[in-house]
């Protein structure tokens, strides 16, 4: 287990030093299979969280948080998160890492496909996910379909996927079509 940090880092996010120690210790190599990559970054965590347009109380679902980078950030303000995690050392790690640095945060930690999930403890209000290429879009309309309380969702994904996922119905270039699921949606690609 990583170490505790001091009481000035509580409520800190992970940084390029905790990120490797965290991954050292559960000896992790992110994996191309699980597309697994982690924001090391605090800025641009916190730059994703508000573009997210998270408050506090807020219910949030966060898909694949793997060491805990945006989750933490997603904590910091005040909301409640579920992260589903597909990699059991990851969630099994992810409750120790907020205890560590955001002891007082509501976290909820499903480990889980995101493809295969159709419940959750507490209806959410916001999606944000850092997803995989082989599995952004089937995730990302799977969740859309199943949480139709979800008032919004922010992923980040490879620059062609949300090319398509943002492109209107007849532009786009793949033979298997993304359908909207029920009510209305709409996106726009934003770039870092």
């Amino acid at each position: 287990m990583a170490s505790a940090p001091s009481s000035s880092a509580l409520n800190a996010l992970l940084g390029p030093a905790e990120i490797r120690a965290l991954a050292d210790e559960l000896d992790l190599q992110p994996t191309k299979k699980l597309g697994q990559n982690f924001v090391i970054d605090a800025n641009t965590v916190r730059r994703i969280v508000r573009t997210a347009g998270v408050q506090p109380g807020d219910e949030v679902l966060e898909v694949g948080p793997g060491l805990g980078s945006l989750t933490l950030g997603l904590l910091e303000t005040g909301a409640r998160v579920t992260a589903v995690e597909i990699d059991t050392r990851l969630a099994t790690r992810l409750p120790e890492t907020v205890a560590e640095f955001a002891p007082d945060a509501a976290l909820t930690v499903i480990t889980e496909d995101a493809l295969r999930l159709d419940a959750l403890p507490t209806p959410p209000k916001r999606l944000v996910a850092n997803l995989p290429y082989n599995v952004s879009v089937p995730v990302l309309l799977h969740l859309l379909e199943r949480f139709d309380g979800l008032e919004s969702a922010l992923v980040m994904v490879q620059a062609e996927v949300g090319q398509r996922l943002v492109a209107p119905p007849a532009a786009r270039s793949t033979a298997r079509r993304a359908s909207r699921p029920r009510g209305t949606a709409s996106g726009r690609r934003r770039g870092w």
